[in-house]
């Protein structure tokens, strides 16, 4: 079960940190303020001290669902303005378990609902997206070996086998049968546009999970946080999931063609690599990919933890993202056809 933790473990971290002060913390000492939680997410909480955030992971290490080294090498990367600068990686031991932390700047801004997001937003955010893409590689691979990558390819088949090897041993019968018929469909998916994939050579930063909730809007400028799926990959990957005729609140919106494309033209005109239909085919394959992955996630934690579907507002979130998804990913998908049509 994730954790909560507690203002006074927060602080303990913060005091042990003096230093931390010069980078605009506050909090750290007896006669400093306490740290305020300002987010919960899947992963973590976020905590602010002054102009430092403190996101201590609300699980241990070994049941992360990504490695914090990278997250801290992806910010160390990231170009000055989109996203917060990293302070320090370190962990805490809490009951015998390694629960990691990281320090970085205040990101200003809230998140907005995908509904919320205008024209003018997203192509401000496509251009930034073609700055954080301006460097390239020759290959594929882990933020953390950025500087020793070789060319290579991405290999869709193996990006799709791992979603379907994590996930099937993991839901029970139900959730097996809302979620399995999306296999094969999403096989064959895989293979109508590998070629594509084949043909791609250079590779960027992404940030790799550019969905609503991860991007903080302050003045019109739109930046983006909790960067702990990035790597070296496709640029469209990160195109892919603001959204399209598969979406979910909180995370993907309900974009029409015409907006995806006005979204790839502002990409292209900002500098961003690749053609514009190969870009529009690759981002609409990492769309339906992550709604894959992220339709299952859903069914296993309805199913395992129902009293952690409903946050402290009330709303019960996920079953309502996965009934989106249910609804909108077959009809993506070749040779499906979403309940209804």
């Amino acid at each position: 079960m994730p954790r909560t933790w507690a203002v006074g473990e927060v602080a303990a971290i913060l005091d042990g940190h003096p230093e931390w002060a010069a980078e605009g913390g506050s909090c750290a000492g007896s006669a400093g303020p306490d740290p305020d939680r300002v987010g919960t997410g899947e992963s973590y909480e976020a905590w602010r001290c002054g102009d430092l955030l403190l996101r201590v992971a609300r699980r241990p290490v070994g049941e992360l669902p990504a490695d914090p080294t990278v997250e801290y090498a992806a910010l160390h990367l990231a170009p000055d303005g989109l996203a917060p600068r990293p302070i320090a990686l370190g962990e805490s031991v809490i009951g015998g378990m390694r629960y990691p932390w990281l320090a970085e700047s205040v990101v200003p801004g809230r998140v907005l609902a995908p509904a919320a997001w205008t024209d003018a937003l997203r192509a401000r955010l496509a251009a930034h997206l073609a700055r954080l893409h301006a460097r390239t590689w020759p290959g594929p691979g882990a933020v953390t070996a950025a500087y020793s990558l070789t060319p290579g390819r991405i290999d869709i088949a193996g990006e799709i086998e791992h979603v379907v090897a994590w996930w099937s041993p993991r839901l029970g019968p139900p959730e097996r049968e809302a979620w399995g018929p999306l296999v094969g469909p999403m096989r064959a998916y895989g293979q109508e546009v590998a070629p594509l994939f084949a043909d791609l050579d250079r590779f960027a930063l992404v940030h790799g999970d550019t969905v609503a909730t991860n991007i903080l809007v302050h003045a019109g400028v739109p930046r983006l946080i909790d960067w702990e799926w990035a790597r070296i990959g496709d640029p469209a990957r990160d195109l892919g999931f603001l959204g399209g005729a598969v979406h979910a609140d909180p995370w993907y919106a309900a974009l029409s063609p015409t907006q995806i494309d006005a979204v790839l033209r502002a990409y292209a005109e900002s500098g961003g690599l690749g053609d514009l239909a190969a870009l529009r085919a690759r981002r609409d394959f990492w769309l339906v990919l992550e709604a894959f992955a992220v339709l299952a996630y859903l069914l296993w934690t309805v199913a395992e933890t129902p009293q952690n579907a409903t946050p402290p507002t009330g709303h019960n979130w996920r079953p309502a993202a996965a009934r989106s998804l249910l609804r909108t990913l077959p009809s993506a998908l070749p040779g499906r056809r979403a309940p209804g049509d």
